[in-house]
């Protein structure tokens, strides 16, 4: 595959780098008064022609107009005073005051004590006529998705309603925002045909190389090449998005702090059968290495932990870590290694690390 180049102009990347995701993604925080939105993806702002600054701390009845169905309304308040999944396609307008059909599913997040924390919504535009007969076949599919990745969402949905109810870090946000996009990626992967024959299965090996794509472009940093290698293995949907993740985090992590004072590097991605059976990541960087001492990600504070802390901290929040510490990216790779069930070794190299997940 041919390297890609993780340099970009900050504010472009932001706004780019998920164009090709036709599901908007919303999440908003049913904790503080009204519901307001806490998070939208790049592919909300293609939707909608809002913009995300627009968009965080307001409800989502912004999107209503003259004629936006008010059965249809009732039934979205009606779904999220139940506390349950529900789906309803209506009339929804564009920031330049054009009309669209939206097709909506909304998901609860609750957390580990049984508390909702967060409402989950997939916005996608139909065309044409309203209830097509192909409409509940996609909305059957957006709704199988729905209910494979929620479960990683609630790992981290915590984190994100924060920058709705006190100050975080610009880095932290950025965090928050490249591990939806990198979910927002798996439900494209599936919706344009990346699964195989049917939704039990996915291509993990072109799915790994879009997520490598699109943290590349997340980075605006000089000139560090990301080569990648991937061998087309076919994997269960919940195994290829944990894995995703993973590769977002190890990704991110090299693009961050491995070349730091560098103009220059590489980042080698490699996906591919073992020959004792299973599969192999390895995330391979020719940075400043390790520091001296450091034990990431296996010192990380448990995800339970980074939530209390995230809780009671006072002042702007850094979710990245502090004073050398692992952040929240450290307790997720721990808590996604751990499900995965899946051996993980971090090696510290003559220039540079090597993170392998073996599964």
């Amino acid at each position: 595959m041919k390297p890609m180049d993780a340099s970009m102009d900050g504010d472009d990347t932001m706004k780019n780098a998920i164009r090709h995701s036709p599901l908007s993604i919303v999440l908003t925080d049913p904790r503080i008064e009204d519901n307001p939105i806490t998070y939208v993806n790049t592919a909300f702002e293609t939707l909608t022609l809002f913009s995300r600054s627009y968009a965080i701390g307001r409800n989502c009845r912004f999107l209503q107009g003259p004629e936006t169905d008010t059965q249809h309304v009732g039934r979205i308040r009606d779904g999220l005073e139940s506390e349950k999944e529900f789906e309803v396609t209506l009339t929804n307008y564009r920031a330049d005051g054009s009309a669209f059909r939206n097709q909506l599913l909304v998901a609860p997040i609750h957390g580990e004590d049984g508390e909702l924390t967060a409402f989950f919504g997939l916005q996608r535009e139909v065309p044409g006529g309203a209830e097509a007969a192909g409409e509940e076949d996609s909305i059957g599919l957006l709704r199988e998705l729905q209910h494979r990745v929620k479960n990683h969402l609630a790992m981290i949905v915590s984190m994100i309603r924060l920058q709705a109810r006190q100050e975080v870090t610009e880095d932290s946000l950025k965090a928050i925002s490249r591990r939806i996009e990198a979910l927002s990626v798996l439900y494209d992967e599936l919706l344009s045909g990346g699964s195989e024959g049917t939704s039990e299965e996915i291509a993990a090996g072109a799915y790994l190389s879009r997520i490598a794509s699109v943290i590349s472009s997340l980075e605006p940093r000089g000139a560090v090449r990301v080569n990648v290698e991937c061998d087309e293995v076919s994997l269960p949907v919940d195994q290829a998005a944990r894995l995703g993740l993973l590769l977002s985090e190890f990704l991110t992590n090299a693009l961050e702090h491995a070349f730091e004072g560098r103009s220059a590097g590489s980042v080698e991605v490699r996906f591919a059968r073992r020959d004792e059976g299973g599969v192999r990541l390895i995330v391979e960087d020719d940075g400043n290495g390790l520091p001296e001492g450091s034990n990431w990600p296996f010192s990380a504070a448990s995800i339970e932990a980074q939530r209390d802390r995230a809780e009671h901290h006072e002042g702007a929040l850094d979710t990245t870590g502090e004073n050398g510490k692992p952040g929240v990216g450290g307790s997720i790779v721990q808590a996604l290694t751990q499900s995965l069930e899946a051996d993980l070794s971090v090696e510290r190299l003559e220039q540079g690390t090597r993170v392998t997940v073996e599964l």
